[in-house]
């Protein structure tokens, strides 16, 4: 991208919806067994005029969108753009990059659930039934699924003992992909892309080579516009693609629906390893963030050149919220790059914590 297109007007497009108070009609997903929204509609005119100021005051410029889902509606969303044009919207596609992990879990568990194997077998033996290269031998599913494998390239020494620390690790995902490719004899793609539409998920997309019809994402700094050509080195750990739309359905159904057998989805948010992070004690289960200080939360980042992302889950209060971003910024100033999304969700979670506070005393005054 020359330099005349980057210099050249921005046009700064915007839109704040608050469906209830619109009268949009709301996106609705398929209902949990049990709704505890505890914001009242007052409580999301009050946290959108929140998330508004925060995006408007933040350091940097903010490029893609933001959306919020609780009891299946969605209550909050601002999609701001650099581009000539409109904004993007709920149906715009974006790389998910790293929460593409939260689904190639998701896939594991099932194929767990379906006794293709246990999350304590040694991973060399069925890579090695494949004719696949191997690795240490100690390494387990259990360990590439939760970033404590301590995995390295083929022919390297194992960074450490497995199962002894965290190391986050792409590697450990695609061998994942390879592990079930080799049990149900399909490819990766086709087995995600069959998984989410079997539980009514659209929207997320599995796909090797060039990834068509995504909104354009612009590397800050060097101006560059981004393309992807997918392989499968990055397809299960960072390459898939997706909607808002999608990633909030996918969300809800993991979290408060029927995506994995029960037993499959507590051992997925178990926390299992302790992971170092700006926030402070966050804990890794399998392929999400688990974080249990103050209000139950799981969560997991994303970050490829030209789109960053968030999203976070908070399934005792069926609430959802995902920051999608079309525009990536250097990575030597975090603050610059994820400040914002933290400051989203610090606002949330004060927002759901005093949600909680005013619902029981009224709960409280309605006894007396």
């Amino acid at each position: 991208m020359d330099d005349n297109k980057m210099r050249k007007r921005i046009r700064l497009a915007s839109l704040c919806l608050l469906a209830s108070l619109l009268g949009a009609s709301p996106l609705v997903l398929a209902a949990p067994s049990e709704v505890k929204a505890d914001l009242s509609p007052t409580g999301n005119v009050a946290l959108g005029r929140s998330l508004d100021a925060i995006i408007a005051d933040n350091e940097r410029p903010f490029y893609g969108l933001v959306a919020l889902m609780q009891g299946g509606n969605i209550v909050y969303l601002k999609g701001n753009t650099y581009q000539e044009g409109t904004p993007p919207t709920l149906d715009s596609r974006f790389m998910l990059a790293s929460q593409s992990k939260m689904i190639t879990a998701a896939l594991v568990m099932q194929a767990v659930a379906d006794g293709q194997f246990t999350l304590d077998d040694k991973v060399n033996p069925y890579l090695k039934a494949a004719g696949l290269a191997s690795y240490d031998e100690r390494i387990t599913i259990d360990q590439l699924l939760s970033h404590s494998s301590g995995i390295a390239p083929q022919d390297k020494a194992n960074r450490f003992a497995p199962g002894s620390d965290f190391q986050y690790s792409n590697l450990g995902y695609q061998v994942l992909a390879q592990l079930l490719e080799a049990q149900y004899q399909q490819s990766f793609a086709s087995l995600v892309n069959r998984f989410l539409a079997s539980h009514g998920v659209s929207g997320i997309r599995a796909q090797l080579g060039a990834q068509q019809g995504l909104i354009q994402g612009i590397e800050i700094g060097s101006g560059e516009p981004m393309e992807y050509e997918v392989q499968m080195n990055l397809l299960p750990g960072g390459g898939m693609t997706g909607t808002a739309s999608g990633l909030l359905n996918y969300l809800r159904v993991l979290h408060g629906g029927n995506l994995l057998p029960d037993a499959q989805y507590q051992a997925m948010i178990t926390p299992r390893m302790l992971r170092p992070h700006r926030w402070s004690s966050l804990y890794y289960g399998y392929g999400v963030q688990v974080n249990l200080q103050g209000i139950k939360e799981y969560s997991h980042s994303g970050y490829l050149p030209g789109y960053q992302s968030l999203s976070l889950s908070y399934p005792e209060h069926d609430t959802y919220l995902v920051v999608l971003e079309n525009a990536s910024w250097p990575l030597d100033d975090m603050d610059k790059v994820f400040g914002l999304h933290d400051k989203l969700r610090l606002a949330l979670q004060d927002a759901l914590l005093q949600g909680s506070k005013n619902k029981a005393a009224s709960q409280g005054q309605s006894r007396l």
